[in-house]
């Protein structure tokens, strides 16, 4: 510290001038630190966190990732709107440990925090582990933790958006405070992270995608204010679209092998995908390649927002068995089946191509994972049969036909139906059951109070695409209509063929308002015969 280093040099009866206007406490308090300095090998980059992280960590970091170090050493505030996978949360957790390691002990703390404890658990704190451990910090780091002597320096938590109180009172002569995945972050908690920045030497780090849903977010208002220094990172400015070297990676555990810092960042291959699947003049590409605010389109049935938190949600409780099957006929091009179990959704099976032509095939690929289900229904000895959904358009009606056929041979627990999207709904407020069957869809997916939605997704990201690919409207009786395949075709949106294959495993269509039948062949003394395999 430069009014450390100018004390030192001092003649001797300067110092001993200086010393004798202190206190006892200031006395002591200024020895401790002086033998800090000594003994820390980490105090000389206090002002450098560039160097480090090149010269004390021996890490390569690019360009941009250098300028948000410098930034929260110069400025109170900082904000970065960025792409997909630039290294955010990487550099985040080094100006954690930068900060941590670099100021005198019982001076320096850091809060971190995301729009869910799941991100601050999974995303940044395990980087701040990983750069403790190997380069030997001081004090202990735990899940979300960093002790020193047993107090808390530094830690992650992520509260309610009205939940003000949890960050008041946070205190320190040297305060950094991290927030990670800022496009979730309400105006409310926002507003108590800003709170904090009163002392002279506090910073403020918030970075994460532009929301791709919303407009207007504290995210979006912060990065237009003055008081930020903001530095945008869209994939075009990333190093392998630059072409800026990055060098060899020393961030992952010794025995991976040798590669190149740029595996790690977002590349070409993609950004053509996510422009393939979302169409480049999407919301989602707007936020995610190019780091901009979108101007949100509020016709969307399912807000690509709402599907990435099912696919972060934690997994649900087992339940009935469902399967949805999307037949590839009516401009759809692939057969694609989902399987839910209660809550959990995932897709088990797509293919594409001249098979899916022929109906007996087709039947065949879905009776393989009727069977499973079947067998797996039977272990948790559940009453119920497993249900079997299946788009009835076009070639769907002989696939069905097929399916309830060889079920009843078999005397297998499970009730195939058949869903034709273009009839009359369960609610007259909808213009057919497509349209009854995507607002089921939009329901179940609508994250709570708390952020978390009924239906946890285990899903590609194509199939996330395709669930918020179509937009809604009111017809002239007032009613919800979808989007039709042939109009998404026109706007260059292929048919979404495994997000219908999931929305068909979680509705239930006006057929079966009745109940789900008994399980077919039940017998308690016996059991069912699944060709071999016994439910005895």
């Amino acid at each position: 510290m430069p009014a450390i280093d100018d004390l030192l040099a001092l003649a001797e009866s300067e110092r001993r001038a200086v010393l004798s206007e202190l206190t006892g406490p200031e006395r002591a308090a200024l020895y401790r630190h002086i033998e800090w300095l000594e003994e820390n090998p980490w105090q000389r980059w206090q002002d450098d966190p560039v160097g480090f992280v090149t010269q004390g960590l021996g890490e390569t970091i690019w360009s941009k990732q250098a300028d948000i170090l410098q930034s929260i050493r110069d400025n109170k505030r900082t904000a970065v709107p960025a792409c997909h996978a630039p290294g955010k949360s990487h550099i985040a957790a080094r100006a954690v440990a930068w900060w941590i390691a670099c100021h005198p002990p019982n001076t320096a703390r850091v809060v971190t925090t995301a729009s869910t404890f799941r991100q601050v658990k999974g995303v940044m704190w395990p980087q701040i582990r990983r750069v403790h451990t190997r380069y030997g910090l001081v004090g202990d780091v735990f899940t979300t933790e960093w002790q020193i002597d047993g107090i808390i320096v530094a830690d992650g938590f992520s509260p309610a958006e009205h939940n003000e109180a949890a960050v008041q009172g946070i205190h320190a002569p040297h305060l950094l405070v991290v927030v990670d995945e800022a496009g979730g972050i309400g105006p409310n908690l926002g507003r108590a992270l800003e709170a904090l920045m009163t002392g002279d030497h506090t910073r403020l780090l918030v970075v994460g995608n532009p929301p791709v849903d919303q407009e207007g977010t504290w995210f979006q208002r912060l990065c237009s204010s003055p008081l930020y220094n903001v530095i945008p990172i869209s994939v075009y400015d990333t190093p392998n679209f630059t072409g800026e070297p990055t060098g060899r990676c020393r961030a992952c555990p010794p025995e991976t092998p040798p590669h190149d810092v740029a595996s790690h960042l977002v590349d070409q291959q993609w950004v053509d995908e996510v422009i393939g699947e979302f169409g480049e003049d999407s919301p989602f590409v707007e936020a995610r390649v190019h780091a901009r605010f979108p101007t949100v389109t509020a016709d969307k049935v399912i807000p690509i927002g709402w599907v990435e938190a099912a696919a972060e949600s934690e997994p649900k409780a087992e339940g009935d068995i469902r399967l949805g099957v999307d037949v590839a006929s009516d401009g759809g091009d692939e057969l694609a089946i989902a399987w839910a179990d209660g809550m959990n959704v995932r897709l088990v099976h797509t293919s594409s191509g001249a098979t899916n032509a022929n109906a007996v095939d087709v039947a065949g690929k879905v009776m393989e994972f009727i069977r499973k289900a079947c067998a797996e229904q039977l272990t948790r000895k559940w009453r119920r049969n497993v249900v079997v959904r299946v788009d009835a358009i076009g070639l769907g009606w002989g696939v069905v036909s097929l399916l309830q056929r060889w079920v009843g041979e078999q005397s297998l627990p499970c009730t195939v139906t058949a869903v034709n999207v273009a009839k009359q709904p369960r609610e007259a407020r909808f213009g057919n059951q497509r349209a009854e069957m995507w607002w089921t869809g939009r329901t179940l997916l609508q994250p709570d109070d708390d952020g978390v939605p009924s239906v946890r997704l285990d899903v590609d990201r194509k199939t996330q695409a395709q669930l918020a690919s179509p937009t809604y409207r009111s017809d002239s009786a007032g009613r919800v209509v979808i989007e039709k395949k042939t109009e998404m075709a026109k706007r260059g949106v292929g048919s979404p063929d495994r997000a219908e294959a999931v929305l068909l495993a979680l509705y239930q269509p006006p057929s079966e308002l009745g109940g789900i039948p008994a399980p077919v062949g039940f017998d308690q003394s016996n059991g069912w015969d699944l060709g071999g395999m016994s439910a005895r």
